[in-house]
């Protein structure tokens, strides 16, 4: 009869760990690929998200959006899509509109920048992706967003 008992309690657990895995954190790489020879590298550029990633909207790089969840990381690279030995240097991730879904209204990097999700809500979050590319020292700004699944 004891034995039973510790059976169940064993194969309960087992099944509470299982269903939490389920739960995970993602983590999304979004890749910004720009066009380095054109004279307006921030008009010439497009998003790839990582296969873990569902995107919403593709469509263009203002109405990029991906889905996310809290608990999430996210992952901000970019690339030269013309040239490459050229560097694209992500410097920060700046909130614009939404709900507040990362610690910081700012988020600073050099190369890349990255975040976790600490909160959710029903609309997306609009942030402004700063950016430069090769030596240039002008910084180049797009509008894309990200929607907190439920």
């Amino acid at each position: 009869m004891k034995r039973n008992k510790i059976s169940r309690l064993v194969f309960i657990l087992a099944m509470v760990l299982a269903a939490d895995g389920l739960n995970a954190q993602a983590a999304h790489e979004i890749t910004l690929n720009v066009d380095t020879k054109n004279p307006n590298p921030g008009k010439a550029c497009f998003f790839k998200a990582g296969k873990n990633t569902t995107v919403l909207n593709n469509s263009s790089p203002e109405t990029f959006t991906i889905l996310a969840q809290v608990g999430d990381n996210i992952v901000w690279k970019g690339v030269s899509s013309t040239e490459p030995n050229i560097p694209v240097k992500i410097t920060a991730i700046k909130y614009i509109s939404g709900p507040r879904i990362f610690t910081s209204d700012t988020i600073k990097g050099d190369k890349l920048v990255q975040a976790t999700v600490i909160r959710g809500g029903k609309a997306p979050y609009k942030y402004q992706i700063q950016f430069s590319a090769g030596s240039n020292s002008r910084m180049y700004t797009i509008d894309p967003k990200i929607q907190i699944g439920e």
